[in-house]
């Protein structure tokens, strides 16, 4: 099974373009507090009629805001960022057309389980990503890939496993192999410069990710 992929914090629309035109399945822009923040009308023009699915990232809003931008926005998918519980994710997943996302920051493997446990019924997708005192998300944190496929058989039928953190033109390969994600998350592992995509990263990544056989799901 191919491995979908997420191009992500995508700033300008000459590099939301480049990911759709290279076979990116998902096209990721931050709505959250960031440096690469961008604001819904910004938002709006950099999707434009692009084909990819739209993600809009989200740290700890308001259930009136996501519900309303999910809607004004036409997102497939709501990522949330922050301190998110169970309790509103589903809320959020129950009055939205899109899918929802749960990022979960692991400090160490150990905590795997339980974090996996604790919203597998919540959402859609878990997006396990590496903790850094730098922010949520965007930082490049990663984990031992060797010890995160429990996840994989903790999840329920049905449900997404996205892989985040870390991953780069190099490495994606040997993560997909190690976890054997549904989805692989990149932002700052393409990018030449902070908001800005490196077009041959952007393609290298692209073409390591689904060239590469997915077995875990």
């Amino acid at each position: 099974m191919r491995v979908a992929v997420k191009i992500c914090g995508l700033c300008r629309p000459e590099d939301a373009r480049l990911a759709s035109e290279a076979g990116a399945d998902y096209l990721g822009i931050i709505l959250a507090p960031g440096p690469r923040r961008r604001e819904p009308d910004e938002a709006r023009a950099i999707w434009d009629d692009l084909s990819g699915r739209r993600v809009g990232v989200f740290i700890d809003p308001t259930a009136k805001e996501v519900i309303r931008l999910a809607e004004e926005l036409r997102l497939d998918v709501v990522q949330l960022h922050g301190s998110e519980d169970p309790e509103f994710c589903r809320r959020v997943q129950e009055a939205i057309a899109g899918s929802v996302w749960k990022a979960v920051r692991l400090r160490d493997e150990g905590r795997l389980a339980s974090a996996v446990d604790r919203y597998s019924r919540a959402v859609d997708g878990v997006l396990l990503e590496g903790w850094s005192p730098e922010g949520k998300g965007g930082v490049g944190a990663r984990l031992d890939w060797s010890r995160l496929a429990a996840a994989r058989t903790r999840l329920p039928s049905g449900q997404q496993l996205i892989l985040a953190g870390g991953l780069n033109p190099g490495n994606v390969a040997a993560a997909i192999r190690a976890v054997g994600p549904d989805v692989v998350d990149v932002s700052s592992g393409v990018e030449a410069e902070l908001g800005v995509k490196d077009p041959i990263a952007v393609r290298a990544f692209l073409r390591e990710a689904q060239g590469t056989q997915n077995d875990g799901g």
